[in-house]
């Protein structure tokens, strides 16, 4: 029998030239294996990519299409004609337009309610600068007007106007203090003047304001101003006789403290044409009330021409006398004692007087008496 080529000695032979064989080195298997995995790696990238084009441009189309639908709807129509109607109105639309176009329809009806109540707020604050006094404020008011144009702007309006107010009442009070000619209280009014310039709320030094107000009334009543104020002392020596002429009081009005007129009397026929003189005089008389020249329960006297405004009060009233002449040094006193016997009586009627004219009793007669007093001074002077 035939042996086998390669018996167990072949078998080994062949083992120890399997166990032989090269090693492959390590490195090139993980080059191999990176090279092999790395072309799904950028696959898959590139599937990722594409996806989030695809999201992204479906994103856009699909939001575009609810743009289109949003501007389609009734309620978006209807936005577009109350800005239409706002801008006929003379409104700035534009800041409304523009947070129109992305918002949604509830914020639409949000903001639309926002313009509306600005709009309010808007008439009431146009409302109280009709009451302002423009002069010397033009580029403020211009600026609020600016805004107000824009009712999406009516909170900043509202701060606007605050500081207007304040610069008027500050312009109004400037004023007031430019009028205080008193030397002995100028340093005092020159010192407020500064610091209200430099004072951006003029409330604060309102109080203060008011009691410099009523110092300088006082001061002035006491100081006097020789042109308006006479003080007559009977006994007083009487100018030369050639300078002189008799004081003719022609018509008096008495009026209530506040102004309200009470009653006029006078000896004479009045024509139309000295009705308006007449009237003229008595407006003359009535605001140098108000004025910081007026001494209160003194005879005040203003020139007029060719004539005398005489003005003088009571506790309760004014007397207002029409003269021409010279005055008479003893206009005063009599004045003094006419409006003391005459408040007396109808004291409990003038305290708070409620403007009947037939509730004050002694008014007439002792008007009359003064008229007739006055006579009878005119009278003397002529002897």
């Amino acid at each position: 029998m035939a042996k086998k080529k390669g018996g167990k000695k072949g078998r080994k032979h062949q083992n120890r030239q399997q166990s032989e064989a090269p090693s492959i080195d390590e490195t090139e298997v993980l080059d191999t294996a990176a090279a092999t995995t790395q072309p799904e790696e950028i696959t898959t990238r590139a599937d990722e990519d594409s996806q989030s084009n695809i999201s992204s441009t479906v994103s856009e189309v699909l939001g575009s299409d609810t743009q289109e639908k949003r501007k389609d709807s009734k309620f978006y129509k209807k936005f577009k004609t109350q800005l239409a109607k706002f801008t006929a109105d003379g409104y700035d639309v534009s800041r409304l337009e523009s947070m129109g176009e992305t918002a949604s329809t509830s914020e639409l009806k949000g903001i639309l309610d926002a313009f509306e109540e600005g709009i309010e707020k808007n008439k009431k604050i146009k409302d109280e600068m009709t009451q302002l006094n423009p002069t010397g404020i033009e580029n403020e008011l211009e600026e609020l007007n600016r805004l107000l144009a824009d009712p999406m702007q009516s909170e900043a309006a509202s701060s606007k106007l605050i500081a207007v107010k304040n610069r008027c009442k500050t312009n109004e009070m400037m004023a007031t203090l430019d009028s205080m000619v008193l030397s002995s209280l100028k340093p005092k009014v020159e010192e407020f003047k500064a610091r209200l310039a430099n004072t951006e709320d003029s409330s604060s030094l309102e109080i203060e304001y008011n009691e410099l107000r009523k110092e300088y009334k006082e001061t002035y009543a006491v100081e006097g101003v020789r042109a308006q104020i006479v003080s007559a002392e009977p006994g007083q020596k009487p100018e030369a006789s050639k300078s002189r002429s008799p004081m003719m009081v022609k018509d008096i009005f008495l009026l209530y403290k506040d102004g309200r007129f009470i009653s006029h009397h006078t000896n004479r026929v009045v024509s139309k044409e000295q009705q308006k003189e007449l009237f003229a005089d008595l407006k003359t008389g009535r605001n140098f009330l108000r004025s910081p020249k007026y001494a209160p329960q003194k005879l005040n006297i203003i020139p007029v021409d060719s004539r005398y405004i005489l003005v003088q009060s009571g506790r309760f009233t004014v007397v207002i006398a029409i003269t021409e002449g010279s005055v008479d040094p003893w206009s005063e006193k009599i004045v003094t004692k006419v409006l003391t016997l005459m408040e007396k009586e109808d004291q409990m009627e003038l305290k708070a007087w409620n403007g009947d004219v037939a509730s004050l009793k002694s008014s007439g007669k002792y008007m009359q008496a003064l008229l007739f007093a006055f006579m009878k001074l005119a009278n003397k002077g002529k002897q």
